[in-house]
C-alpha cells in the first residue's frame, strides 16, 4: 500500500459533526491530492447512504459507487482521526479511510486494512499515535513497532 499513501493524506485531528461531514472531509482530501474529481467525492456519500462503510471498532472505509470510478486519476487513501468520534450509523467512527480506486484494488486494500484492524497492537496505533510517519509505515505495509 505504500504508493497508495501520502503524509499529506493523513489528517490526526479533523472534527466532524456528522457522517455526511466526516464523509466529506475524505473526498475533499482525495480531491485536494489530485487522486479524484469532486464528482467522486459526491458519490462516496451516495454509497455511504446505500451502504454505511463503518467496519466495527471505531473505523469506517468510505469509497466511492462503481458507476464513480471513472473520476479516478489514480488509487489513493487517505487517513482522518477525528478528536471526537463520530456518529455513524450502527455506532461511532473516530478514523475513517477514504478510498479511491480506479479498479478492483480496493479489494486488496480492505484485506490489508482488515488485516491491521484485526491486531491489537496497530489498531491501537491506528487509534491513538499522534506519530504520521508511524500511521503512513503501518499502513504501508509495515510492521508496528
Amino acid at each position: 500500500m505504500a504508493e497508495l499513501l501520502q503524509l499529506a493524506g493523513i489528517k490526526l485531528d479533523a472534527t466532524a459533526s456528522s457522517r455526511e461531514e466526516a464523509v466529506s472531509i475524505c473526498g475533499a482530501m482525495l480531491v485536494s491530492l489530485g487522486a479524484t474529481s469532486k464528482e467522486y467525492a459526491e458519490a462516496m456519500w451516495e454509497r455511504e447512504l446505500s451502504f454505511p462503510s463503518e467496519l466495527g471498532n471505531g473505523f469506517a472505509i468510505p469509497h466511492g459507487t462503481d458507476e464513480s470510478r471513472r473520476y479516478v486519476n489514480f488509487d489513493q487513501l487517505v487517513y482522518v482521526r477525528f478528536s471526537s468520534p463520530v456518529a455513524w450509523k450502527e455506532e461511532t467512527v473516530s478514523v475513517c479511510v477514504g478510498i479511491a480506486s480506479q479498479g478492483d484494488g480496493h479489494v486488496e486494500i480492505l484485506g490489508n486494512l482488515a488485516d491491521l484492524l484485526l491486531d491489537k497492537d496497530s489498531s491501537h496505533t491506528l487509534l491513538n499515535s499522534n506519530d504520521k510517519q508511524e500511521i503512513h509505515h503501518l499502513l504501508s505495509g509495515g510492521v508496528h513497532p
